[in-house]
């Protein structure tokens, strides 16, 4: 049950942080920023313990409210700054072992994972390149939730997994010469530390090549879009979760800066991890 928590809620915590936090190739100059306030939401397959091929009988429901933003701090090169807070509302049915008139349920709301990146620019023209990078710092304190359920704390859902992660990233992108259209893309090394923030536990997880593509259509006030994202861990095995996923995305300028965005995306192909659809909503204000 321990392991079926977490992977359902580090399921959630795959297809809902790439979605609230996605840095493009366009890296900012100084006074330039964008904000979002945004709200996302996962579903998942019933988890299957790949070790057994068991249903677990958990259901899950994830919910992530956050706040994004990235700003240019230089004023004589392209370096930007990105932080993302979320707030984590995890929600799980399980089978509570007795007769019943239903599953049991367990609701937990906790801060997230905090994720900080840098960004620098290093080629400007038509075509962007750039190179930056990511530490996710749990915010939570795993051993602790569900503390005053007693034997049910494992069918308490958990944000995430409660290790700090560090991500390098090259991004790179461009628009096509006299059409709409434009294109972006990163491609990175993904470490994940044992350094684990409040829970003892004997997981060890695989490093993997983290990648994510976009192409895009500039339509008057909109922005079209179609996210794939996706980790594949560089060796194999039960527990390092790894994922393809795709789907589309608009932003709509209704005021200036001042935009309101969509998003939906499905998973294609998970490994130690159930498959899943995420959707999100969020406004946004911009400065070039």
């Amino acid at each position: 049950m321990e392991r079926a928590r977490l992977i359902a809620a580090c399921a959630a915590a795959l297809a809902l942080a790439p979605a609230s936090a996605r840095a493009g190739a366009w890296t900012k100059a100084g006074g330039a920023y964008y904000t979002k306030l945004g709200a996302d939401f996962y579903k998942p397959e019933a988890y299957v313990d790949p070790a057994t091929g068991e249903d677990t009988g958990q259901d899950y429901f994830g919910q992530q409210y956050s706040l994004y933003g990235e700003v240019g701090v230089l004023p004589f090169h392209p370096v930007q700054v990105s932080v993302l807070l979320p707030l984590s509302v995890g929600t799980s049915w399980f089978d509570p072992g007795y007769a019943a008139d239903g599953p049991g349920r367990a609701t937990t709301a906790r801060l997230g994972d905090l994720r900080v990146g840098v960004q620098v620019a290093l080629l400007r023209t038509a075509f962007q390149l750039g190179v930056g990078g990511e530490v996710k710092v749990p915010l939570y304190r795993n051993d602790g939730i569900g503390a005053g359920y007693g034997e049910y704390q494992a069918a308490v859902p958990v944000a995430d997994d409660g290790q700090v992660d560090v991500t390098g990233l090259v991004v790179l992108g461009g628009s096509l010469p006299r059409t709409p259209l434009w294109m972006e893309g990163a491609v990175g090394y993904r470490h994940r530390t044992e350094a684990f923030h409040g829970w003892d536990v004997d997981l060890e997880f695989g490093d993997g090549l983290v990648y994510r593509y976009t192409v895009g259509a500039a339509v008057k006030r909109a922005h079209l879009m179609l996210h794939v994202d996706g980790v594949k861990a560089f060796r194999s095995d039960d527990v390092t979760r790894e994922h393809l996923a795709l789907g589309p995305a608009v932003l709509v300028t209704v005021w200036k800066g001042l935009g309101l965005e969509a998003r939906f995306q499905g998973e294609v192909w998970t490994r130690n991890a159930p498959r899943g659809v995420s959707f999100g909503f969020g406004v946004s204000w911009r400065k070039p």
